[in-house]
C-alpha cells in the first residue's frame, strides 16, 4: 500500500521547470527601456538551469525504466514508466524555454542600456584598456635589417 502511495506521488515531484522558473514578463519585447528596467527589477526572472536538472533527471530515469520493461515485453509496465516520464520531459522543455526568454530579456536590457551596443560581441574594450604602443616604427626593412620610420 506505502509503495503503491509512493509511486502515485511521484509524478507531483516534477514541476520544477514549471512551478520553480519563472520567465520574464510578457511583451517585453515591445517594451520601452524605461519599462523593461522596472520589469527587470519588479518582476525578476530565472537564468540559471540548475533547477532544470531534477526534471531531466526524473524524466530520463523513468524513459529508461518504461524502454527496459518494454524490451522485456512488460508492456503495460513500461507504458506507465514511459507515461510517468511525460510530465517531467514536459516541465524540462517549458522551463528550459522560459530560461532562455529570460537571457534574452536580459541580454536585451543591457544592450539598450548601453546605447544598443552590445558589448558582448565587440573587442573594442580591450584598444582601450591596453592601448597599442606607438614605437614609430612602421615596419622593419628585409635586406638591410634596419627600421622604416613613419615620418619619412
Amino acid at each position: 500500500m506505502k509503495k503503491t502511495l509512493l509511486l502515485a506521488l511521484i509524478p507531483f515531484l516534477s514541476g520544477c521547470g514549471l512551478g520553480l522558473v519563472k520567465g520574464p514578463a510578457p511583451g517585453w519585447e515591445t517594451a520601452n527601456v524605461e519599462a523593461l528596467e522596472t520589469m527587470a527589477v519588479s518582476q525578476p526572472c530565472t537564468t540559471g538551469k540548475g533547477v532544470l536538472l531534477v526534471d531531466a533527471l526524473f524524466g530520463g530515469a523513468f524513459g529508461l525504466y518504461g524502454l527496459a520493461l518494454l524490451v522485456q515485453d512488460w508492456y503495460p509496465v513500461g507504458l506507465a514508466g514511459l507515461g510517468m516520464a511525460v510530465p517531467f520531459v514536459a516541465a524540462g522543455i517549458t522551463g528550459n524555454q522560459k530560461v532562455n526568454e529570460c537571457r534574452a530579456f536580459n541580454a536585451h536590457v543591457l544592450e539598450l542600456r548601453q546605447g544598443g551596443a552590445s558589448s558582448l560581441t565587440s573587442h573594442e574594450w580591450l584598444d582601450e584598456l591596453f592601448p597599442l604602443p606607438d614605437l614609430g616604427v612602421t615596419g622593419l626593412d628585409p635586406v638591410f635589417g634596419v627600421p622604416i620610420n613613419q615620418d619619412r
